[in-house]
């Protein structure tokens, strides 16, 4: 019994020897991968983090992506975007290709979105708001929520529901949107209710985004 406790207080600390020694293998071998820089020492023993977060990738595989630094703007939603929406795939008389709605939308780092549309009467109400979530390496969704009006009038929510997905270059991007427009009256608690469509919605289609620079 004595002789079996000494060998497996050795094969321990044999493991612990050789772990230590992979860890220090692997700190001298990656100078600049993953989410550490260990040649650029900063502080108490000469390593500096760097900040990353886990994504979902647009092939369903994972990967770790370091966030800020010159090249991470051309993975980012956030900034002003001039945007279009096209009908394409309704089965309730509206043609591929007709104009649904064009604007301006500003993506903001906090999840949040806000719309400023051209294809609706200031008098109706053209400013709205949604929030987005990044769900793939390059690939984002967005929940956008208006109040719709006509003349004199409310009608209720609407909601229009995007996936786009950027391009490489991070300057354009490109996915499908579905707008419902929902009955509603203005009274406590049914100012919101999605119970009730109004046709010709859902409209179903392709919206396509150009990023607005500074230049």
């Amino acid at each position: 019994m004595i002789l079996d406790m000494k060998r497996a207080v050795g094969i321990k600390a044999a493991g612990l020897a050789v772990s230590l020694s992979l860890l220090g293998l692997t700190a001298a071998g990656q100078a600049n991968a993953g989410c550490a820089d260990f040649a650029s020492p900063t502080g108490p023993g000469g390593m500096r983090l760097k900040p990353a977060a886990y994504y979902l990738a647009d092939n369903d595989s994972s990967a770790f992506r370091s966030v800020g630094g010159d090249e991470s703007w051309r993975t980012s939603i956030v900034g002003l975007w001039k945007v279009e929406f096209l009908a394409k795939g309704n089965t309730n008389g509206i043609p591929d290709g007709a104009l649904i709605d064009f604007g301006t939308a500003t993506w903001h780092s906090d999840g949040t979105e806000t719309m400023d549309s051209g294809g609706r009467d200031p008098v109706t109400g053209d400013v709205c708001m949604g929030v987005w979530q990044q769900i793939g390496g390059s690939t984002f969704k967005l929940n956008h929520l208006a109040l719709g009006w006509q003349p004199g009038a409310y009608v209720g929510p609407a909601t229009i529901k995007e996936t786009v997905t950027l391009d490489p270059s991070g300057n354009s991007f490109k996915g499908s949107f579905t707008i419902t427009q929902y009955m509603g009256t203005v009274a406590p608690g049914d100012e919101f209710d999605e119970t009730t469509v109004v046709p010709p919605t859902p409209i179903y289609g392709v919206i396509t985004g150009t990023r607005v620079t500074a230049n």
